[in-house]
């Protein structure tokens, strides 16, 4: 059994030739298939669900209820009465025979469907419809193959002594379930019957089948001990129950076998996947970029790492898990350049998404690794600088305030940063002073940008007035009409006051 390099604990569902490792469903990229390796970006090979399928034995309760449903129960039902009625009409031996044949060869060609399905990843009982299609061809296959193994062991023990012939009829007993597998498999007798084939695959299934002949031998007995309880008391009732006992646990051992099958289908050279797995709805492009970079971190490819969690920024600005995974492997590898370039980003992040409680903490953790780290915005400046003066952390605050207005002369808002930082250093010892400094500042960058604002407003009134004026059109000059008076302009004198002309 393989399992996941990134994953230890998971069972292995593809390979990769180029790199030689084993992953599972969450390590590959699967945007489009076949699959591709997040390293080296080569096709896959698919192994299947047989790495993670768990043991047969664990699987009993499943199993038990595999045929559990209206479509298998209606089949056991029909074939388990047809074969009491066909045992009860032995003066209509033929229509009896025919209605037998009918009975066991649609219960064998389900059950093998079963097998089948269920070695190819199909944990759900199939549609009954398929028992009606060859069975009786079917049935009279198994009933030459039980024919030839039986003559096999009479002719070894007639010939050879009954010593012989009781341990090949042993063997016979043993490999049968190995040959209903492979008759399964090759839907062909011979092959079905090759020695060397039917050892083959009892030694891939290994001590498994062991334990699935014992749990074949515990239902077959568990049939006999129907009988003995009530078949003396209700003969024909007892006939019915034990058709129908029969029946369901044929489906049951043929269902674990086929189960045998898909769980060492790499040792039996076939690739199969569960029903469940390809049910599962496609992951999203984040999840997908999200696995690569786990899968290149545990690789050691650093410069990828970062490259693909800058590309997660931008194209997922939303997703936390980018931002968090990202800012912890910084702070555990204690990478300062990196930390801080990255820590006005995180906290900008912080901030957007109103996780305050995080946004102090985040700053310090970031000054551990870069201890002369401010973040390059003013906005976050204030943001911090407030939570820190309620937490009592008085010195740093004032580091996040202090020049602001020469780093930063066209902030609005920086009346309000030096009011807060003149109220943190009036809580300071011996800072009165330049708490009264600061106020004045503030009094003074108010006063600056009242100013601007009303600068701002009157150019903006001068650009919009004339717009706002409509120009005159052209219109002719009016109609002059000729009266013969000339008019001139006579200046006008001042008009005296009443005080003056007294």
């Amino acid at each position: 059994m393989h399992y996941c390099k990134y994953h230890p604990l998971d069972g292995a569902t593809y390979f990769c030739e180029q790199c030689n490792v084993h992953q599972c469903d969450h390590c590959v990229d699967d945007a489009q298939l076949p699959a591709r390796c997040f390293v080296c970006g080569h096709h896959l090979v698919s192994l299947g669900s047989g790495n993670q399928a768990e043991p047969f034995w664990r699987r009993l309760p499943e199993a038990f209820k595999y045929p559990l449903n209206a479509s298998s129960m209606s089949l056991i039902v029909i074939t388990s009465i047809a074969s009491v009625m066909a045992m009860l009409m032995p003066f209509l031996w033929i229509l009896a025979l025919a209605l037998y044949l009918f009975a066991a060869g649609a219960l064998l060609k389900y059950s093998f469907t079963c097998l089948e399905r269920t070695a190819m990843g199909e944990m759900k009982a199939p549609d009954v419809m398929d028992a009606y299609q060859g069975g009786i061809s079917l049935l009279l296959q198994l009933v030459v193959i039980t024919i030839i193994l039986g003559l096999a062991v009479g002719v070894a023990a007639h010939f050879l002594g009954p010593a012989i012939g009781g341990l090949l009829g042993f063997i016979a007993v043993i490999s049968f379930p190995a040959i209903l597998i492979r008759f399964a498999q090759t839907e062909n007798m011979l092959e079905a019957m090759n020695p060397f084939a039917t050892l083959s695959l009892i030694g891939a299934i290994g001590l498994p089948y062991g334990l699935l002949m014992a749990f074949i031998l515990i239902m077959m007995t568990s049939v006999g001990l129907l009988h003995e309880w009530i078949g003396q008391l209700f003969p024909a009732v007892s006939y019915v129950l034990q058709s129908m006992v029969s029946s369901y646990y044929t489906l049951v051992a043929f269902h674990l076998m086929g189960y045998m099958l898909f769980q060492y289908q790499d040792q039996l050279g076939y690739s199969a996947r569960i029903d469940e797995d390809e049910e599962q709805p496609k992951r999203e492009a984040a999840d997908r970029l999200a696995a690569q970079i786990q899968v290149l971190l545990k690789e050691g490819d650093y410069e990828r790492v970062v490259t693909l969690y800058y590309q997660a920024f931008k194209q997922y600005p939303n997703d936390a898990r980018f931002f968090d995974q990202f800012f912890e492997l910084l702070y555990v590898c204690k990478k300062t350049a990196l930390m801080a370039d990255f820590g006005t980003i995180y906290l900008h992040f912080l901030n957007r998404k109103k996780r305050l409680d995080k946004l102090t903490p985040g700053f310090k953790q970031i000054r551990v690794i870069a201890p002369d780290f401010l973040p390059d915005s003013p906005v976050l400046r204030l943001q911090l600088a407030s939570l820190l003066k309620q937490q009592g952390d008085s010195a740093l605050a004032v580091k996040l305030l202090n020049a602001m207005h020469k780093q930063y002369p066209d902030y609005a808002e920086l009346p309000q940063a030096y009011y807060l930082l003149s109220d943190i250093l009036g809580q300071m010892p011996a800072m009165q002073a330049q708490a009264d400094k600061c106020r004045h500042m503030a009094q003074q960058l108010e006063k600056v940008a009242e100013r601007k604002k009303l600068e701002a407003a009157m150019a903006q009134a001068e650009r919009a007035a004339p717009a706002a004026v409509k120009a005159p059109g052209r219109r002719p000059p009016p109609t002059v009409t000729k009266s013969g008076l000339q008019l001139e302009l006579v200046p006008m004198e001042p008009v005296a006051t009443n005080e003056k002309a007294e």
